[in-house]
């Protein structure tokens, strides 16, 4: 039950309702009008109903979050010290797939024979650690606000898009910060016969989506290294 000088106003609207109490002798709870996230049935309205309903943090990124992002913001290279402290990937052929229009690449593949005649298959995992220091105001943002949230039409970022579409993602033709795992397996039987985790750079050589990777497989006449 909720109190309002302007009933009329909230026919077939969504509206956030705090309860207040609920007698002993009432069969429903008494509500507090809090806000109207709009008419019923409307996409922007469901949406907002459904960020609420789960807690989505929507807000902008706080001065104190961004104030953690490098300085050089896009224009960010791999520093010099860090090289030695990493697998240098960049030869591979490495690249990715994903739906078109994807902007946050966040893992990349490659598959080559070694000169022993074992195939080598590698996962690489775009680096956030790098950019995100633990328990740093970055760090316990990402942390309340857990995973990016999608819904049709709308994404709520769990880092900020600096990181996200810029520095972590894996593009092509960049040089990136990764965390790589690399199997070798036996061509016969395909079985694991050696496993290898560690930090890289990689060079993506091609930001591919799922139509064009699938063409590729289907080309007979296609000998790239990708392929």
């Amino acid at each position: 039950m909720i109190s309002c000088s302007t009933p009329e106003s909230l026919v077939n609207q969504r509206l956030i309702v705090k309860i207040k109490a609920w007698p002993r002798n009432s069969p429903f709870p008494i509500g507090q009008f809090v806000k109207v996230l709009g008419e019923e049935g409307k996409p922007s309205t469901e949406r907002a109903m459904i960020l609420h309903e789960f807690n989505v943090d929507t807000r902008p990124f706080s001065t104190n979050v961004l104030k953690c992002l490098p300085k050089e913001g896009a224009n960010f290279q791999v520093p010099e010290e860090e090289r030695p402290k990493r697998w240098d990937l960049r030869h591979l052929p490495v690249c990715s797939v994903d739906p078109p229009g994807c902007k946050d690449i966040d893992d990349a593949l490659h598959c080559r024979t070694l000169p022993n005649g074992n195939l080598e298959v590698g996962v690489h995992i775009a680096d956030v650690t790098h950019f995100v220091k633990a328990g740093s105001e970055l760090d316990r943002e990402a942390a309340r606000r857990c995973t990016t949230v999608y819904l049709v039409g709308q994404r709520t970022d769990m880092l900020p898009k600096l990181l996200t579409e810029t520095l972590c993602s894996l593009v092509c033709k960049v040089e990136k910060l990764a965390f790589s795992v690399l199997w070798e397996f036996d061509p016969k039987t395909m079985a694991i016969l050696n496993i290898k985790y560690g930090k890289s750079i990689i060079y993506s050589q091609a930001s591919l989506t799922y139509y064009q990777a699938q063409d590729m497989i289907d080309d007979a006449k296609d000998n790239s290294d990708m392929k």
